[in-house]
């Protein structure tokens, strides 16, 4: 396999795959089975790191597979068949992105490779983080008519909760630009969660007539002085989608836009504004440099009200994807 060792961490070497087809040429790390790079037409418009122990020390998630379960669940603890779990709390009170070792810190083993496609696989043991039961996952990685399709699935030996994301950052004016404040954003969603002040929902809303609304494509920063979007310094929230169309995002600078389809039931949208800086590929991040669009399900699901529940019953098969479609005008 042709690849480029990406630093260590825990004692592993991170490995570097690229793949390529028409226009695009992408750069998949085994570690965390992350997206180190998204270039269209030779222009990248994804955050990344140099190395792999940059990826954990930026706290940023950048790119990589997370879960067991992304986003939240409320003070760690969730009941399954009548028992309940506690699973890491590495944020504050409460659990986010699988945990203190979730598997964007995990090492995958690379089952194929060829030049437009990728397959990855981890075996997440029972206990792990306090999930319950073996989990094998399997995250693809596909390039094809322009766009990058990740596929996840998994499959255990008992039930247990899955619910994965990509945590990948975009700025369609280049990684090497400044913020992604002037990116233009359009999200298919009529409602969005209301949350308490540790981002865990409450209940939800609609968009109409609030900064909330991308329903009509806009400028990320446009409504950045709304009294509303102050605590999270931005966006940093959670949408419920009405369709497999979720988003589309596009550059006036380069011409770069981007079609978002999945089959999970939320997205969470986070312009970065808890982004510390650090020293990226090409340039030091900083607060909005690059902004997260993360097909989810609702945070806190498994303890939530009339929302979809992440739940992997035993030796059934879990896929879900995420397809991002570019073009340049």
């Amino acid at each position: 396999m042709n690849y480029t060792e990406c630093g260590s961490y825990n004692g592993n070497t991170a490995k570097l795959f690229v793949l390529k087809s028409g226009i695009l040429e992408v750069g998949i790390l085994d570690f965390g089975a992350r997206i180190q790079f998204i270039k269209v037409n030779g222009i990248d418009v994804t955050l990344g790191h140099k190395d792999a122990a940059a990826y954990v020390n930026s706290g940023s998630y950048s790119g990589g597979t997370v879960g067991r379960v992304g986003n939240r669940i409320k003070r760690g603890k969730f009941t399954l068949n009548g028992k309940e779990y506690s699973v890491s709390c590495n944020e504050g009170k409460n659990h986010l992105h699988g945990g203190d070792e979730g598997f964007d810190k995990k090492f995958f083993k690379v089952e194929e490779y060829l030049e437009n496609r990728i397959v990855l696989s981890y075996l997440s043991p029972d206990g792990e983080e306090g999930y319950p039961a073996n989990l094998k996952l399997t995250v693809t990685y596909t390039l094809a008519d322009n766009a990058v399709d990740v596929k996840f699935e998994a499959v255990s030996d008992n039930d247990t909760l899955f619910a994965p994301t990509n945590h990948v950052y975009f700025n369609f004016d280049g990684e090497d630009g400044k913020d992604c404040l002037g990116n233009i954003l359009q999200i298919n969603a009529d409602k969005y969660s209301v949350v308490d002040g540790e981002l865990i929902p409450v209940g939800e809303a609609e968009v109409n007539n609030t900064p909330l609304d991308f329903n009509t494509a806009k400028k990320i920063g446009r409504d950045f002085a709304a009294p509303e979007l102050e605590a999270t310094n931005g966006y940093d929230h959670n949408y419920f989608l009405t369709g497999e169309r979720a988003a589309h995002a596009e550059s006036a600078k380069t011409g770069i836009y981007m079609d978002l389809f999945t089959n999970l039931p939320c997205m969470q949208f986070y312009s970065g504004g808890a982004l510390k800086p650090f020293e990226g590929r090409t340039r030091s991040y900083r607060q909005w440099s690059g902004f997260c669009l993360e097909p989810q399900f609702c945070p806190n699901a498994i303890n939530g009200e009339n929302v979809a529940k992440p739940i992997l019953l035993k030796g059934e098969k879990a896929g879900y994807y995420i397809r991002y479609a570019f073009g340049v005008k």
